[in-house]
């Protein structure tokens, strides 16, 4: 009995063992390869972007190969990239015991930027195109305290109407102001992130919003007390729009 004991013990010990050898081996190969939550990114210029770095050693070092199109600076596992000019180029990252990966960057001309100087309050999306001033009926952009964003048109009668819904996580509408974003809210796989509903003659139409993105965030004019206004891109049916208009209420 005492024998069997022993080679139980024995054999029990060489299978922990193995176990400990086994888990051992993963954690060096989680550490062998370097990987990043996203592989390639868009910025625009002027605008930055984080990717995140999984695996490896740190301290990384980021090299843009193209320092004209993008530049990139480090903070532990984050790499900031930053927009110079219209192009494509690759950031190489590289860990401390020298291995490498590779992060494709595309450069791109923000397609709103000649609307960044006009803070007339609009809706723009496909076919349609409402403005303040030039359309009657009631604009209104509004947040509500679960941080879902509604911008809004509607008609003096109330058949015709243009509404966008979408979440704001990370409170970018109703925040200082005097702020630029790359992006605010996407989805890669075209999942939805909020919802456009169109009305015309009182049929209503809804679209999957895939992505929107703080364009700019500033008072209209430098009076004192004008409040902030919001550029809002979003894109609803793979159709790019735009919102602007500044927060009407903040409702609960």
């Amino acid at each position: 009995m005492k024998r069997f004991s022993v080679y139980a013990l024995s054999v029990l010990s060489l299978m922990l063992s193995g176990v400990f050898f086994v888990a051992c081996d993963d954690d060096d190969d989680s550490n062998g390869k370097l990987t990043f939550d996203k592989n390639g990114v868009e910025v625009f210029v002027g605008e930055e972007t984080v990717v995140k770095v999984r695996g490896g050693v740190a301290p990384y070092e980021a090299t843009p190969a193209d320092k004209t199109i993008a530049e990139a600076t480090v903070d532990g596992g984050d790499i900031t990239i930053k927009g110079l000019k219209e192009g494509t180029t690759t950031v190489k990252v590289t860990d401390k015991n020298g291995l490498e990966a590779t992060i494709a960057v595309k450069v791109k001309e923000d397609p709103y930027e000649d609307e960044k100087g006009d803070a007339t309050v609009r809706i723009k999306w496909d076919t349609y195109e409402k403005i303040e001033g030039e359309d009657e009926g009631i604009f209104l952009l509004t947040k509500a305290e679960d941080k879902t964003v509604t911008f809004s048109w509607t008609n003096e009668e109330e058949d015709e109407s243009l509404v966008l819904t979408f979440k704001d996580t990370e409170d970018k509408i109703g925040a200082e102001g005097n702020e630029e974003e790359s992006a605010s809210g996407k989805e890669e796989d075209a999942t939805s992130v909020g919802k456009l509903t169109v009305t015309v003659d009182g049929e209503s139409t809804d679209y999957d919003v895939t992505s929107w993105r703080l364009v700019q965030a500033k008072p209209a004019d430098d009076e004192e007390g004008t409040p902030i206004t919001y550029w809002i891109a979003f894109t609803a049916d793979d159709k790019s729009g735009l919102a602007v208009a500044p927060l009407t209420v903040e409702t609960e």
